[in-house]
């Protein structure tokens, strides 16, 4: 038989015991799987406050590329899932601003004195031609002249273009049907040919996206010649007629 203060002690160990007095075993340390992947969700969710801001600021391309980072090199987070629901369109939106600036600069508008006022020149070169000065380099010209007033054209660094006197183009615009549009090779002799029909011309090229006009050029012969016209930008376009 226990002495008394012996079964005290043990009952109390025992009272202590039940009770809990030592508390719940610590959680286990997070594995270093575990920590990279937390790592990785914190670094994907600020990526995602700038997805979201420049998302809201209308600059699509550089949101885009933050976007496909994140989904990309941290796929499975919280913040990839949220960006997946707004990449596809954002990227689409901005491959059509990319492909809208792209036609853009395809266009040049330059002006210069002339006479008492000023001459304006719009110009494109045909596609897939040399933008260097060469024989193979042909330019589309919109022109508005103070005195001549305005004229469109094509022109050749070199020889220049054969046309009967009762002179037309085929003219195609987005691939449509052929269109014959009356032309004029000029007397002074200078590589160009006119289209007669500018203010038409011009109508037209506001609505398209692409022209096709079939050539003939004194030392090469029939060309057909393109050009992405979608660019061009109906407010740098002097009105026809003025004079300045």
């Amino acid at each position: 038989m226990l002495p008394l203060r012996s079964l005290a002690l043990l009952l109390s160990c025992s009272a202590l015991s039940a009770c809990g007095g030592s508390g719940p075993p610590p959680p286990p340390a997070p594995t270093p799987a575990q920590q990279q992947a937390a790592q990785a969700a914190a670094q994907a969710a600020e990526k995602l406050k700038m997805y979201e801001q420049l998302r809201a600021a209308g600059k699509n391309d550089l949101a885009a590329e933050i976007g496909s980072d994140i989904t990309t090199r941290f796929a499975g987070t919280p913040a990839a899932q949220e960006v997946a629901k707004t990449l596809p369109e954002l990227q689409k939106q901005a491959r059509e601003a990319g492909e809208t600036r792209r036609l853009q600069r395809l266009w040049s508008y330059q002006e210069s004195p002339a006479g008492k006022g000023k001459q304006y020149h719009v110009s494109i070169y045909a596609k897939g031609g040399p933008t260097a000065e060469s024989p193979q380099r042909v330019t589309l010209f919109i022109r508005q002249h103070p005195e001549w007033g305005q004229s469109t054209y094509l022109m050749r660094d070199e020889s220049g273009f054969r046309c009967p006197a009762d002179c037309t183009l085929t003219l195609r615009f987005d691939g449509g049907k052929p269109e014959r549009w009356a032309g004029t090779i000029p007397p002074t002799g200078e590589p160009a040919i006119f289209i007669d029909k500018n203010e038409a011309l011009i109508a037209r090229l506001l609505k398209s996206k692409t022209l096709s006009i079939d050539t003939d050029w004194k030392d090469q012969g029939k060309r057909t010649l393109e050009f992405e016209v979608g660019g061009l930008d109906p407010a740098r376009l002097p009105p026809a007629g003025k004079k300045k």
